[in-house]
């Protein structure tokens, strides 16, 4: 068998977009509806028995695998609920700025600006050049934008749009100079780039588990750096740490029952973990590396297939690449289903799924690549030879 066995995508189908809603892999599936069938056997047993020990222990799995402190992770429904959790704690004051980049992804950058609005803080753009040659160009970008009431910043790991690993590390480190304190938008963190939580010096990070983990959707860890726990609240209160005799902290069971969920995405992470770690012989390094590895590779074959030229380096490269189509300048933007007429017809007349958005400062697009396990590299010179043929009808 090979990696791809192991996924059930439909016939004829060529999915390059692992990037923006993730794949599960059967046998994860398959634990999934294990646990389903356990609770509906016993559904006030499990939730009150065995849920929360199984809970906590999908956690400390999380915990060993991004490396964060004990006790400092917690389970919320996605990255945009982690994010929006995270704006509604800070204590930022009116007339105080929030740093962003310009390529911030629209549903977090749409909180940024609804719950700032509401407390009177700034939102203060950093303006990323794009394309990019090197890392210390963004570190300037960051640094220029910096101004003397700027508290916080929204950074992203892995830019979404292009798929860019920004130098998150050094960012913080500038920003903590500056005393500004940084909220990570890790969407794309988990299983694409290696993570050391405890010494990354963020105030928080919300990450997915249902992208590169190859956990089901609605699975997403929120890291809260032990320093800014106190007080620190969920968006939805449900039982509260009276309600409870244990010896979990405050900020653990607040977010421990926020009303009857529907557990089984949570508690199928650990078996994602697992299961992913075991299709390269070195472990989820392995894993990281073969997607970078391919992803790359793809970014090649795209370059050279229509000319285009590489729109960041090497080093900022993960699981993803985006490809600048310069000769892809269609009069409607998107049809009415929101949908590019060219990601349209390469999926209708070729079966291959893959993003085409906007690129920046142009009228023209590009496409966004992803590499999972179970993509090949033919896949990518299939995508070329479509993309060839799509220019020679149209163009």
């Amino acid at each position: 068998m090979t990696a791809s066995d192991f996924w059930a995508f439909g016939n004829g189908i060529t999915f390059l977009n692992h990037g923006s809603f993730g794949a599960c892999p059967v046998p994860v599936l398959e634990r999934r509806e294990r646990l389903l069938r356990q609770i509906e056997l016993d559904p006030m047993g499990f939730m009150l028995g065995d849920y929360q020990p199984l809970r906590c222990s999908a956690l400390e799995v999380l915990t060993e695998f991004t490396g964060a402190e004990k006790d400092s992770l917690v389970f919320v429904e996605n990255c945009t609920a982690g994010i929006n959790t995270i704006l509604r704690n800070i204590p930022v004051m009116p007339g105080e700025g929030i740093l962003v980049t310009d390529q911030e992804y629209f549903s977090s950058m749409n909180a940024l600006r609804e719950i700032a609005g509401r407390k009177g803080a700034v939102v203060q753009l950093i303006n990323l050049p794009f394309p990019v040659s090197d890392q210390e160009e963004i570190l300037e970008a960051v640094v220029a934008a910096i101004a003397p009431e700027t508290r916080f910043a929204l950074i992203d790991h892995v830019v979404s749009s292009t798929g860019m690993v920004l130098p998150l590390k050094k960012i913080i480190d500038l920003f903590s100079d500056f005393g500004i304190k940084t909220i990570v938008d890790g969407a794309h963190g988990p299983g694409e780039v290696p993570l050391d939580l405890k010494n990354l010096g963020c105030m928080a990070y919300a990450g997915n588990c249902h992208k590169w983990l190859c956990s089901p959707r609605s699975s997403a860890v929120l890291y809260v750096n032990p320093e800014f726990q106190r007080n620190f609240l969920p968006l939805v209160i449900s039982h509260v740490p009276s309600d409870f005799d244990t010896e979990l902290s405050d900020y653990q069971l607040y977010f421990s029952w926020n009303g009857t969920p529907d557990p089984t995405p949570a508690l199928c992470v650990p078996c994602s973990i697992d299961f992913m770690a075991a299709l390269h012989p070195e472990g989820w390094q392995g894993v990281m590396d073969s997607n970078r590895e391919l992803a790359l590779k793809a970014r090649e074959i795209l370059c050279s297939a229509t000319g285009a030229e590489p729109v960041c380096p090497e080093s900022m490269v993960g699981a993803m690449a985006a490809v600048p189509l310069e000769w892809y300048t269609p009069e409607v933007s998107r049809e009415p289903d929101w949908i590019d007429p060219l990601q349209k017809w390469l999926k209708q007349e070729k079966g291959i799924v893959v993003p085409v958005t906007d690129l920046k400062g142009s009228k023209a697009k590009m496409i966004r690549l992803s590499a999972q396990m179970y993509n090949t590299i033919h896949q990518y010179h299939f995508l070329a030879e479509a993309l060839v043929e799509f220019r020679n009808l149209r163009y």
